[in-house]
């Protein structure tokens, strides 16, 4: 992959957001050591593994019913749904289209996210982690995952107040977000650079 995408991997971030971050926890451990300089997780602040909470394994176990009974037009009617109430100005509904959990897929989706643990994947990161999460969403384990992160001095976690799960969408927010995300990449690309 990064021989046709003329990337290498010492200025290489990893971005991931939802379920792209859950699995994006298991595939950076997994990942030869040096295939990434840093990782941007977002909408990652819920555990939702095997050891979760009793309110995310009821949170899972509705998602994996919802994706596996019912159709991709009313799957995706109930995704346009939570997006319509959120706060943001306006939404990137290609997006929902484009990682959205249909297509059959939501079910296999929902397993492979639960099994992700992030606090067996995080401490074995050799570079320094990116969180973002809004306020209004699903967060018990952000702190805990900062925590967890070897690279202290360069691992960070942004919240923000009044954001939801979609506040990537939200012109209060993606300003400072983009920002955010070039300045931390720019930095750690740099040092791998020197």
């Amino acid at each position: 992959v990064y021989k046709v995408c003329g990337l290498v991997p010492e200025t290489t971030v990893y971005v991931g957001a939802s379920l792209g971050a859950y699995i994006g926890f298991y595939i950076l451990d997994k990942l030869p050591k040096k295939s990434f300089c840093g990782a941007i997780l977002m909408d990652c602040g819920q555990n939702v593994g095997p050891d979760c909470s009793l309110k995310a394994r009821v949170g899972i176990w509705f998602l994996k019913m919802a994706a596996g009974n019912m159709s991709n037009k009313a799957l995706m009617g109930a995704m346009l749904g939570v997006t319509k109430k959120s706060p943001a100005k306006y939404k990137l509904v290609e997006s929902v289209f484009g990682a959205g959990m249909h297509f059959q897929q939501g079910v296999e989706q929902t397993i492979c996210m639960h099994t992700v643990a992030p606090a067996d994947y995080i401490p074995n990161y050799e570079f320094p982690v990116l969180f973002f999460n809004g306020t209004e969403d699903y967060r018990d384990s952000e702190n805990k995952w900062l925590s967890l992160c070897k690279d202290q001095k360069r691992s960070a976690l942004k919240v923000y107040e009044g954001g939801d799960h979609f506040f990537t969408h939200d012109e209060k927010f993606v300003d400072d977000l983009l920002d955010r995300m070039d300045s931390f990449a720019k930095e750690v690309a740099s040092l791998n650079k020197k």
